[in-house]
């Protein structure tokens, strides 16, 4: 969720913790990736291996899986990433 007024990135909440203005929810993000790791032991019911990928978005941070060890900028959608090309 972003917040209207100041664009500051969270989850969970149903106000803005940094000014209390509203929220909307987020379609797509760009980032940078910081770090990048793969799961080999995953829950029941995902894939057998795939990667987890913490994510600078400028204002906050967010993890998001991808097939692929990623690296540089990328788009984020639904807790999913891909890269930037």
């Amino acid at each position: 969720m972003v917040c209207v007024n100041c664009g500051y990135i969270t989850i969970g909440r149903i106000k803005c913790p940094k000014c209390g203005g509203e929220l909307k929810e987020i379609e797509e993000l760009e980032g940078k990736v910081i770090a990048s790791w793969k799961l080999n032991v995953t829950p029941e019911g995902q894939e057998e291996s795939y990667y987890l990928n913490f994510v600078d978005l400028g204002k906050g941070f967010v993890i998001c899986k991808s097939k692929e060890k990623l690296e540089g900028k990328v788009r984020v959608r639904k807790n999913e990433c891909e890269r930037i090309l």
